[in-house]
């Protein structure tokens, strides 16, 4: 028989092992593979007996892998050195474990280890893996503590399916009821974030073609009623007014204190769900007029913000106008600052500006003669423009080269509208998107970024020009990926090429939308909409933290009830519960059964009182003894013993 140390031993090693894989894919190399090598030479040790590390080597050994966590991170706090230095000290753990108390707290560091997946994020997949290393955990945990010899695997996996299947209910009432904050609360900012940005505060040549790249999705929308054109998508992110040349930067955000905007056409309702960026901006649909969060405020340049970065996933309601016109006036300082453009830089554009507006002779007509330039002329949309690395990109871009994305576009036509004198900016956000038929959600990537501009029309105020839709039409009505020339595609064009792929990407992405609607987008809106819809309108957290109060006492008072039934002692026998009323009945006669006195002689002092008795209280007695003191009970005789009493009459 194998040693039950081993097996405990192993049976917990397991389970941590599947609890550091998620961890592992974010720690440097050597971290796990000090993991793996302690595991494994402390399983080999158990099975041939060898001498664990003596206290002071194991000490040296801690204090090693604390400076190399240190030397890694730079520092011992926050998520990521976290996260490496519980790694690390469970490998140290696993060292010294000799008994069940080291079992124990093994068990307790494989805990702490399904919590870190959940700090960094929450994706579906990570769902089943998690119960499933919790399940292993709990089991190791049982196979450690024992006193006697180990479960079998399926005593042991049965187990612990019936405490998950308790436990299950009790979860889910908990997650309904518990009155929910803005964010996952259990999440914390990752130094990873930042890779995940997206659009950023400024924009050169090739900065929004980079992002183009990638496939990650950057927020998805659901919409109440009829999902708007692609032609309407614009979602409005930061807006660029300092320019140097080559780069434009964000301007100050001021918050817009009091709105001005001539509110109409029918509004746009919708729900957007948006993925962690680590940057401060909402990209709302032009142009928005509520939304349901006071952490956000609405800026000059007409773009929502956060006070703080977005860390986490964020939930919001929001009601667009996309024909609204904003009515703020302009002052001559922003007309002059929107106007500046650096000088002795790009000199053929200027010029090339002034002569198209004494031709045009009005902002209006300069705006549809730069456009039908971008129309007429050899100009090309595409992912791969060659490289503007000169001191002057912009008249590289419109003599030279001619071949540009949306930022060589926008940042084209508003240094030609400066030069004629006609305040613009650059936006920077994303275009249109993709309608997933299966969850009826806009999905939008990286790769819908775009780039347009905004110029100041007296009597219009700001009017956005799309050069690029000037260029390729299908970008703006069709999508990025019909406005490509041949031989360029995006990423995952391959798998929406492959109608059986395309349909496992979209279900998947429904999957993902589900997720993130009722999981991680679980927040105070959403749980007052559920409680609604389930009868419990204006319940707030005073009454939710009482509900969940009564629920929690009902629950372990259930809990305390059925353990006490389990551990109840043994009722009585059979045989001598229906003895106890042959007595009875005899005591209610005046014929009493002594503290002392043996069934026999008990039967036989009612034979002498009362003869026509005693062939009946002889029967009755021999057959209680026989099932009392018998080999085993007979249930036969027993029903025979219970129709005797209950016939017999003293």
């Amino acid at each position: 028989m194998a040693d039950p140390l081993v097996l405990r031993l192993g049976w917990m090693l397991l389970a941590l092992a599947a609890a550091v894989v998620p961890v592992a894919m974010r720690l440097p190399p050597w971290i796990t593979g000090v993991f793996l090598a302690a595991a494994a030479w402390r399983y080999m040790a158990a099975r041939r007996g060898w001498d664990l590390p003596g206290r002071w080597l194991r000490l040296a050994l801690a204090l090693g892998l604390v400076a190399g966590v240190l030397y890694s991170y730079r520092t011992l706090n926050g998520l990521e050195a976290g996260s490496a230095l519980l790694v690390a000290m469970g490998a140290m753990k696993i060292l010294e474990t000799r008994a069940r108390r080291d079992i124990q707290v093994l068990a307790f560091i494989g805990y702490f280890l399904v919590l870190t997946q959940l700090l960094y994020d929450q994706p579906v997949w990570s769902l089943p893996w998690l119960v499933l290393t919790v399940a292993a955990i709990t089991l190791a945990l049982l196979q450690g503590v024992r006193h006697g010899p180990p479960l079998s695997a399926s005593e042991g996996m049965g187990l612990v399916g019936r405490m998950l299947a308790f436990a299950v209910p009790v979860a889910l009432v908990m997650w309904v009821l518990f009155p929910r904050v803005p964010g996952p609360f259990w999440a914390l900012p990752s130094t990873g974030a930042s890779g995940l940005t997206g659009l950023d505060d400024e924009m050169s040549p090739g900065t929004v073609t980079r992002l183009i790249q990638s496939d990650e999705v950057a927020f998805r929308v659901s919409f109440e009623g009829e999902v708007p054109t692609n032609a309407l998508l614009y979602w409005r992110g930061p807006v660029l007014e300092r320019f140097d040349g080559i780069t434009w930067r964000d301007g100050e955000r001021w918050p817009l204190r009091t709105p001005a905007m001539r509110l109409q056409g029918e509004p746009v309702r919708y729900r957007m769900v948006i993925e962690p960026n680590g940057r401060p901006w909402i990209l709302a649909l032009e142009y928005p007029a509520r939304w349901g969060d006071g952490d956000i405020l609405l800026t000059h340049e007409f773009q929502l913000v956060t006070r703080q970065p977005l860390e986490n996933l964020r939930a919001i309601d929001l009601v667009s106008f996309p024909f609204a016109v904003p009515e703020t006036a302009l002052g001559e300082g922003t007309r002059l600052r929107l106007t500046r453009l650096p000088g002795g830089r790009n000199p053929r554009t200027v010029e090339l500006a002034r002569e198209l507006m004494r031709t045009a002779g009005s902002d209006a007509a300069f705006v549809n003669t730069v456009l039908a330039r971008f129309r007429n002329q050899d100009f090309v949309y595409t992912l791969q423009p060659p490289p503007l690395a000169g001191a002057h990109p912009v008249d590289e871009f419109l003599f030279r080269t001619r071949r540009g994305f949306c930022e060589h576009y926008a940042s084209a036509f508003t240094v030609l509208a400066r030069a004629a004198g006609i305040p613009a900016r650059v936006v920077t956000g994303y275009q249109g998107g993709e309608l997933n038929p299966v969850s009826n959600r806009v999905v939008v990537r990286q790769s819908d970024a775009h780039a347009w501009s905004e110029v100041w029309l007296d009597g219009q105020g700001w009017t956005r020009v799309d050069a690029t839709g000037a260029v390729a039409p299908n970008r703006v009505e069709l999508g990025i990926a019909e406005a490509l020339p041949a031989g360029e595609a995006l990423p995952g064009a391959v798998l929406r090429g492959v109608p059986l792929l395309e349909r496992l990407r979209q279900n998947w992405d429904a999957l993902n939308t589900l997720w993130t609607d009722w999981v991680l987008g679980y927040g105070p809106e959403r749980q007052r909409a559920f409680l609604d819809w389930m009868g419990l309108p204006g319940a707030d957290w005073r009454a939710l933290v009482l509900g969940l109060t009564l629920f929690v006492a009902a629950v372990m008072a259930s809990l305390a009830a059925w353990l006490a039934w389990q551990s109840r002692g043994p009722g009585a026998d059979p045989a001598l519960r229906a003895y106890r009323r042959f007595c009875a009945k005899l005591a209610a006669a005046g014929l009493t059964r002594g503290p002392a006195e043996g069934p026999r002689d008990f039967a036989g002092r009612v034979a002498a009182a009362r003869p026509e008795l005693a062939v009946a209280v002889a029967g009755i007695t021999d057959e209680y003894l026989a099932l009392r003191y018998g080999p085993e009970p007979d249930p036969a005789r027993l029903r025979v013993l219970r129709q005797s009493v209950s016939s017999f009459r003293p």
